[in-house]
């Protein structure tokens, strides 16, 4: 195993996936690396929570067979053999029927829609899965625009504009047609829909690659939140916890509002997508004594209702992992500075148990167990058109500060295993960069008063 050997030294700001990704590939590589992560765990988005001995997920997370980056990263963390593979299906509630949405027959079936719709529906999904080879040409096109042109006015508007409105609100118009042909073609591009779920879930991903962290000699420090970002002519320097200290470089991980924020002198101005809008989750958890559907994932469209999917994870997670209980998530993507996400707990639970007997009237509310409430301000960027030509690069400028962010994903989807991927390239593009020039050994080995 390779250990810190330079005198140079990376500053990773937060301790999600590519936080820790970044600070594993820079070790491995003998550069030194310092996690500095605002919250007291690591793992972001993967976060989890404990109830009666098990370990649970906040917010669902699932890998498919076809994620190469991550499951290269888990035969190194020797996690591989400990994933647990199983083919899913997907339902689609309508209005007040509901019904299975997997195969060719199953939408010939699709009563929510005319009979000539249905057979342009399939044919439509069929020319996007299998004969649009490259969706680059779409970054400059609507979602919405280009969904009417293949599917029609009356398709879109009942099966389109709902799925768009759940995930980007009143934002959808600005969405590209690239960003969900990459989405539709990872989901559904092959022939069966394989999903798989690692023992312990992303937190035992997260320990795993801390382990490794911390046995290269890297550093991790919780509740470290980053109040000051400045570059210097030899790197840059991190103000944290009241104090600075110098490194050779910084990997920001956070949004690119949150980095605008902490930005001093020139860094401030540099920061690109500053301004880039994104969309927040409240998720509500319920634990059920039993299953409830038989699908991994459904779609809602349904006037009035509260949520946009349910998702119940228990399709995939072994129920060893949960002590016996079935977990449900229901989300509503909204933004952060909107009603709902400020919403109160008791609130949601309230509209959580009126979701149930909505979508499923003989369903016994004693079987809920306990339900949990959790939020994400910074989910996913609302991508705009002709975001292609304006995505950030993995370097601000000329600069020492780096960029392993969801605002470069596009047009891929916003998962674990693109984080990996784009984490791994901005470590490449430091190393290039490190080797140019001489090893600068930091001011301070530990955080000073500035």
């Amino acid at each position: 195993m390779t250990t810190q050997t330079s005198h140079q030294k990376v500053a990773i700001l937060g301790g999600g996936i590519s936080g820790l990704v970044s600070a594993y590939r820079l070790l491995q590589q003998g550069v030194g690396a310092t996690i500095l992560e605002a919250s007291d765990a690591l793992g972001g988005l993967g976060g989890t929570f404990e109830y009666k001995g098990a370990v649970m997920e906040q917010f669902y997370h699932v890998m498919l067979n076809s994620d190469a980056p991550l499951l290269a990263l888990l035969e190194e963390l020797d996690l591989a053999s400990s994933i647990h593979w199983k083919e899913t299906g997907m339902g689609f509630q309508y209005e007040d029927a509901f019904y299975p949405f997997n195969t060719p027959l199953d939408l010939l079936r699709f009563g929510a829609l005319t009979v000539p719709e249905r057979i342009r529906t399939a044919v439509g999904a069929a020319y996007i899965t299998k004969f649009v080879k490259d969706g680059a040409a779409l970054d400059g096109v609507t979602a919405a625009d280009w969904l009417t042109k293949i599917f029609g006015v009356s398709v879109f508007q009942k099966l389109w504009l709902p799925l768009l409105t759940s995930k980007f609100g009143d934002r959808y118009p600005t969405v590209p047609a690239y960003w969900f042909w990459s989405r539709l073609t990872r989901e559904k591009g092959g022939a069966k829909e394989v999903k798989g779920y690692v023992e312990g879930g992303y937190r035992a991903i997260a320990e795993a690659l801390a382990e490794k962290i911390t046995a290269m000699g890297g550093t991790i420090l919780l509740n470290t939140a980053v109040e000051g970002l400045q570059e210097t002519a030899s790197g840059v320097r991190v103000n944290a916890n009241g104090g600075w200290e110098d490194f050779s470089a910084a990997v920001s991980t956070l949004p690119m509002p949150l980095l605008q924020r902490i930005a001093r002198g020139t860094l401030q101005t540099a920061v690109p997508q500053a301004n880039l809008t994104y969309q927040g989750v409240v998720n509500v958890v319920l634990l059920l004594k039993q299953r409830l559907q038989p699908y991994y994932w459904n779609a809602i469209v349904k006037d009035g209702f509260p949520f946009q999917g349910l998702v119940e994870t228990t399709q995939v997670v072994p129920l060893e992992q949960t002590n016996g209980r079935h977990l449900v998530y229901l989300m509503n993507y909204c933004h952060k500075d909107s009603n709902e996400f400020h919403r109160g707990d008791h609130d949601w639970e309230f509209q959580a148990k009126k979701a149930l007997k909505a979508l499923y009237p003989e369903f016994d509310q004693s079987l809920v167990e306990e339900i949990k409430v959790f939020r994400a301000p910074y989910v996913e960027p609302v991508w705009p058109v002709n975001y292609l030509a304006a995505r950030p690069a993995c370097r601000i400028g000329q600069g020492n500060v780096y960029l392993a962010t969801t605002a470069q994903a596009y047009p891929r989807v916003n998962a674990w295993n693109t984080m990996v991927e784009i984490a791994s390239e901005t470590v490449a593009a430091i190393l290039a960069d490190l080797a140019q020039r001489p090893a600068v050994a930091p001011a301070a080995s530990e955080l000073v008063n500035a």
